[in-house]
């Protein structure tokens, strides 16, 4: 099988983060046998990246060598459905289908536009993929029977647990710390960073100086020592579609304080360590100051063992096949 992505996330010099999760799927695919090739539109660069990828997809209706066309992410969907010779499956990646809110919390107009767009492109492809049953709920009822919901795989064998205290002195961080890691651009209002900041400072208070450090901008290798080294993972995002961050760190035994956002109450819900909590600081902080206490959680590996990236590659393959003619 031949597959083509169209995405405008992957990572790349000083954007490591970004689609780190669309590669990984890449990867666990080809390691299944299936072909793909990647056409990555870097729309961060100028909006005239949309119009040349679209100008370039436009041509495929002329001859395109591939089984499956698979975009992902909302903008780079409809530039794909510009081609109509190939199936076409879109994956969406949270804020597409859910919207981005600004610092004050509320949606933009252009947010609610490209929202009801990407929507409606739902109603044109063969199939979509969503990263939980929130996101799905929001497709038109009749597209919903033509998605399923596969969150992100994650690679257990290179999330695995490692010794603290060599990750802390590969760092430089304090062996005594009581560190509460923050994965994610502080920047970003989506993110809700200041929530995170106030729990933080909160659970410190009568709890031998608990410390938030912040992952951002890093390679791969860099965040898995980052987990490594921490004692708990806080995530207080306003939207998401099913964070890689936080199975990630489940998968290196790190206890994971989280709020309602995406799938994280299923990923978390009776798991040993870990916490779901309201969007207030004094939950949250309290949580933070439990799962610190707690130490390593195997029980949270073994809750995402289920989301290896194999057996999601093997569900996605599953829709490349239901397309085919």
């Amino acid at each position: 099988m031949r597959v083509l992505f169209v995405t405008n996330m992957w990572p790349e010099e000083g954007r490591h983060w970004a689609g780190a999760f669309v590669k990984s799927q890449a990867e666990s695919l080809r390691e299944r046998g299936v072909t793909v090739d990647v056409f990555h539109v870097r729309g961060y660069r100028s909006q005239l990246e949309y119009l040349r990828g679209g100008m370039r997809a436009l041509r495929w209706n002329a001859g395109l060598d591939y089984d499956v066309v698979h975009a992902h992410y909302g903008h780079t969907g409809v530039l794909a459905r510009l081609q109509v010779r190939r199936p076409l499956v879109v994956s969406y990646c949270g804020d597409d289908l859910l919207g981005t809110p600004g610092a004050d919390g509320s949606f933009t107009a252009k947010s609610r536009a490209e929202v009801a767009v990407f929507r409606q492109l739902a109603r044109t492809v063969d199939a979509t993929i969503t990263k939980s049953r929130a996101m799905e709920a929001v497709l038109p009822p009749s597209c919903r029977a033509r998605n399923q919901v596969i969150p992100n795989g994650v690679d257990t064998s290179y999330f695995a647990p490692q010794p603290r205290e060599a990750a802390r002195a590969e760092l430089g961080w304090d062996p005594a710390e009581r560190v509460v890691l923050f994965a994610g651009d502080p920047e970003l209002p989506r993110k809700n960073f200041k929530l995170a900041k106030a729990a933080a400072e909160r659970a410190a208070n009568g709890n031998g100086g608990v410390h938030l450090r912040v992952a951002w901008n890093v390679d791969r290798e860099r965040m898995r020592t980052m987990y490594a080294a921490a004692d708990a993972l806080l995530h207080t995002s306003l939207i998401e579609g099913s964070a890689n961050v936080l199975k990630e760190a489940m998968a290196m035994e790190l206890p994971v304080v989280a709020v309602p956002a995406g799938d994280a109450q299923e990923r978390l819900e009776g798991v040993a360590g870990c916490a779901v909590c309201p969007y207030e600081a004094e939950p949250l902080a309290e949580a933070v100051a439990r799962a610190v206490a707690s130490g390593r959680s195997p029980q949270a590996r073994e809750a995402v063992s289920a989301l290896t990236a194999e057996s999601v590659a093997d569900r996605v393959v599953a829709v490349y096949e239901s397309v085919l003619p």
